[in-house]
Parts: C-alpha cells; structure tokens; sequence
C-alpha cells in the first residue's frame, strides 16, 4: 500500500480554496509555511532518468539541505547533507553510492532540475495526540534547468504546478485511507498517473531521456569503402557529441579522454583509407582533426600527472603538505589550459567543423564521390593493416640499442593506427583469427604507452625543478620525480627488444598472415 498520494490541482486560486476547506473542515493542525528549491540531479546524458531513478536535495535557508532517493520500487530514502554534490561518491550514503555508481561512469552529478516551491503543511492527530498522517499544499513557483556545463542553455523559467501532498505515518494506514477518501469524494480530486517530474521535462522538452535506437548499420566485406568508412567514423562522431558537453564542464577526466580518443580515431583511420575520397574533400577535416588533437594534449597530460600526485601513494611518499604547492601549480595551469580548450570548442571554427563534418558523413556533401566504381571495403582495409603491421615490424627492428625517444614514439604512433583500423574493422574478420593478432599488438602497446608516459612526465618535471615560481621543497620533489621516470624509462627501454621479439615472432606472424588471408610470399614482397 502507497503511503503517498499526489493530486494536482487546476492552480494557485484552487490551492486557497483548498486552504480554505481544510482550515474548516478538516481538523487538521496548520503550521508555518516556507519557502525553498528543491533541485533534481542527473548524468548529463540523462541515465538516472531513463534508469527510473530521481536523486534530489532540497535547500531551505539557514538548515542543511536534505538529500532524497527514489529508485523503481517506490521507497524514498532522505538523509542530510553537506554540501552541494558533484559525484556520486560525496553522498555519505553508502545504499545510495552502490545502486548510482553502475549508471555513472564516469559519476557526475548535475542540475537536472529546479524548483522554486511554496509549501503550506498540516498534521493530523489521533485521540492521543500521536501524529497519523501530513497534508502539504505546494505551490511551484516557478521551475527550469539551469546552466550545467560550459556551452549548455538554461532554459526559460516558467511557472510550475500546484500540487498537495498526502503522507501518511507507518503504523496508521487507516487514517491515511480515510482522508484520501474524503479528498477524493468530499473534494473531488483525483491522484495523479503520471510523475510530476516527467510532466516538467516535458514542459522542458526534454522527453523522458529515453535512450536513442541504435541505427547503426552493420559492415560487410563487399560495402562500398567510402561507405563503409562513413558507418565507422559515425560512430566515432557520435561518441565526440556525447563527451563534448562533459569535455566543457572539465570536472572529470574521463570525458575528455573519450573525446580525445574518438578524434584521434577518427583523424588516424581517415587519414588511412583517404584514397577512398576525393583528397580536396578530406584535407580540411584532415586539418581539423590535427587541430582538435593539439588542443587536448595539455590538458590530458596534465590529468594524468594530477592523478598520480593525489594518489595516496604519492602523499605517503612525499607526504601530502610538501606536495600540494605542486599539485596546486599543476592545477592552476591545467585550469588555464581547460579554459583555452573550452574557447576553442566553443568557437566558430569547431562549429563549422561540426557541420561539415556530420553533412559528409551521412552523405549531404554536394561533392560527387563517384567518378569509378569504388573499392570494397575488406579489400582496401586488409591492404592498409598489412602495410602498417610490416612499417611497425620495420620500425622496431630499426630502434638503436640506447634510447631514443623519436624513435619509440613513431613506432608507437604507427601501432596506435594500426590498433584503430583492426578495432574499426573487426567486423570484416573472422573472430578467432583477429584475436591472436589484436591481443599480441595491445601488449606490445602497452609498453610503448609506458614508454611514452615516462618521458612526458620526465620532461615536465625538469621544467619544474628549475621554476622560480616554486618554493624549494617543490622542486626538490619534481627533480627526484624527473630521476625517478628516467631510471622507468632507461628500464622500460633495456626491455624492449624482449617484448618487441615476442610481438615479432614468427607464430605472431602466422597469426598476422592468416588474418589478412596472404600467402608468404605475398608478405615477403611487400617489405621490398
């Protein structure tokens, strides 16, 4: 049985005439009225929504505000708060932590939204006084979603719903039934069907949240290759538009990281099959996708740095004092250079980009690709994977015996797009024959990134040992943090030429060969 019932009442002059009816005839006990927001929070893709589940605070002047969950069977959980959330973690909540982190990965909270609510609340008492049941008239002033993100559009407040509360107490369903009877037959209204909430995203138009129909199209070995190129890249665009918002807002890492990582994606595997379009069609998006690339760099690397200085193993190291000049400088650049990111997608140039690049994906470009019949894709996809698993053989084997950084980073570039051509594709193969070569080349990759991880953190932290905008302690730190990545990398780099024979290794090859359906010889001749 429901120990709530919410009836919505036609507006604010139904809600006196309401006052009015109880105040006589009721008997119930009135108590002041008060005024305050009470604010939803969401994903900014909307998952709690479509998940069923509503997380929300309400902010009353002068008192702590009170957090409430609701998930799918109805019960509300409300505890008090702190302070105004940004993840899922800061609700002390533990019940609560588990049933929000599955939905939010990564876990940010934003305002969903808000509400700026009048309410007058009654009791009702029993012959001994004990309270059985609450009344509460709640006027909704007005409502909209605010501003969430860097680029997001509050949009327009308008005025909300009246609404009155019925609630009943455990242990006195019996009162709770008798007035919900005499509201309902005495007062004629009726309980709502729907959730308020939904009615306000409609109003909003924002929908329920529902998650879209996947309409991806699926590859085959005798697609066209600019069209199968497109299905492929459209996933990757798909994926920069739902970071995007995440990449402006700045609070978490990992929504820049996929974005950066769709970009890169898309940048490599157009730049690998570019022979299936016109070269004046896809130079810009070529000049466009480098830029992009550009921009995300400093602040990525800055990301990854900041993780490992607020690791506890770095506070037990360095002790948690010493390192937070450190880590404030880190941070305070790392914030100008979000700021300069966020400029820059928000400017005109993203913009256009934006809207060329989604009209020639899905084949709005006035531009005739098809002069002669194209390629198919498997064919065209094989040739190119093959050239690049021979160039990163031909690489490593070329790599001298001390370090050389250039040298391992363009190797580690040509694996990185030899990886997203295999992942783009996979598809067009067989699975058990992809699966030796893929695992063999990430573990190869796997050490090439630590490689490169090392000497980027080693070269900032030389910068810094020698800034004069840092105390002494400080830099003291970031030059046995530059030492230490030196002897990573020097240990990383002695260890190569093992792992690079194991990637190289002729059962490998077989595997390789196998997977692009080549003879030998075939394989042979390619590296003349």
């Amino acid at each position: 049985m429901s120990s709530e019932w919410v009836y919505s009442l036609a507006d604010t002059s139904a809600g006196f005439s309401i006052q009015q009816t109880l105040s006589q005839q009721a008997q119930l006990q009135s108590e002041k009225p008060l005024q305050f927001y009470v604010q939803y929070w969401d994903s900014f893709d909307e998952r709690l929504n479509r998940a069923g589940i509503r997380l929300w605070t309400e902010e009353q002047p002068r008192r702590q505000f009170k957090l409430f969950f609701r998930d799918t069977s109805g019960s509300i959980l409300s505890l008090s708060s702190g302070e105004t959330m940004f993840r899922a973690d800061d609700i002390p909540s533990m019940e609560i932590r588990r049933k929000l982190r599955p939905l939010l990965k990564p876990p940010p909270l934003l305002p969903h939204l808000r509400i700026q609510r009048k309410r007058t609340p009654w009791i009702g008492k029993n012959m001994e006084g004990k309270k059985v049941l609450s009344l509460m008239l709640e006027q909704d002033l007005e409502f909209y979603r605010p501003i969430r993100f860097p680029g997001d559009v509050e949009t327009e407040t308008k005025p909300g719903l009246t609404l009155l509360r019925l609630q009943g107490v455990r242990g006195h369903f019996k009162a709770l039934e008798e007035f919900k009877e005499w509201l309902e037959i005495r007062i004629g209204l009726l309980p709502l069907e729907n959730d308020f909430f939904d009615h306000y995203l409609n109003l909003l138009e924002l929908g329920k949240g529902k998650k879209p129909k996947n309409e991806r199209k699926p590859l085959h070995s005798n697609l066209h290759a600019p069209e199968a190129v497109c299905r492929v890249l459209r996933i990757q665009f798909e994926i920069m538009k739902n970071n995007l918002p995440g990449t402006l807002w700045g609070k978490d890492i990992e929504f820049l990281h996929d974005f950066r990582v769709a970009c890169r994606r898309s940048r490599s595997i157009l730049s690998q099959l570019k022979s299936a379009f016109p070269e004046a069609v896809i130079k810009p998006f070529l000049e466009d996708f480098a830029w992009l690339s550009r921009l995300t760099s400093a602040v990525r690397d800055l990301d990854v740095f900041l993780l490992k200085l607020r690791s506890e193993e770095f506070k037990k190291r360095f002790g948690e004092i010493s390192l937070q000049p450190l880590v404030g400088w880190l941070e305070g650049r790392r914030d100008e250079e979000q700021n300069l990111l966020g400029s820059h997608l928000q400017s005109e140039r993203f913009q256009k980009f934006s809207q060329s690049w989604n009209a020639f994906l899905h084949g709005q470009s006035s531009i005739d690709l098809n002069t002669e019949e194209p390629p198919q894709i498997k064919s065209l996809a094989s040739r190119r994977i093959r050239r690049l698993w021979q160039r990163s053989l031909k690489e490593g084997r070329a790599i001298p015996d001390e370090e050389a950084h250039l040298a391992f980073h363009e190797l580690r570039k040509t694996c990185k797009k030899l990886r997203y051509l295999l992942e783009a594709f996979r598809p067009l193969y067989s699975k058990t024959e992809i699966l030796a070569p893929v695992k063999s080349l990430k573990q190869f990759q796997d050490l090439l990134g630590l490689m490169n991880d090392n000497y980027v953190q080693k070269e900032l932290m030389k910068q810094l040992s020698v800034s004069p905008e840092l105390p002494e302690e400080s830099r003291r730190i970031a030059e046995q943090l530059a030492d230490g990545y030196q002897n990573q990398l020097q240990e990383a780099a002695s260890g190569f030429r093992q792992v690079f024979e194991e990637f190289s290794d002729p059962t490998r090859n077989a595997d390789w060969k196998r997977l692009l359906e080549e003879t030998p010889d075939a394989i042979e001749e390619s590296f003349a």
